[in-house]
């Protein structure tokens, strides 16, 4: 099957995208819902930006969750149709 290496490939690729996307949305959600934004930004025009409120945080890591199901939903995907040709490839006894 050298010449599915890509699939194989991209499979990996997406998994590993995957895990690091649920690491990261839930760092950081878990990052906003403590900390909250803790002080407001003044721009250089004096206009004040409020904060990010801290359910933020919750919103964060649900797309981290659900990227990541997407991410690990595609590589399965691949691994599926990969399976399915090396089926279809034997040879008939």
């Amino acid at each position: 099957m050298k010449e599915y290496k890509f699939l194989k490939i991209a499979r990996t690729i997406f998994k590993v995208l995957g895990w690091i996307v649920l690491g990261v949305g839930i760092v950081t959600g878990a990052i906003v819902l403590i900390t909250g934004g803790n002080a407001p930004v003044i721009t250089p025009q004096g206009v004040e930006i409020p904060p990010t409120p801290r359910a933020a945080g919750l919103i964060f890591m649900l797309m981290g969750a659900f990227y990541f199901l997407i991410m690990y939903t595609i590589s399965e995907i691949i691994n599926i149709l990969l399976d399915l040709k090396a089926s279809c490839n034997k040879p008939v006894a």
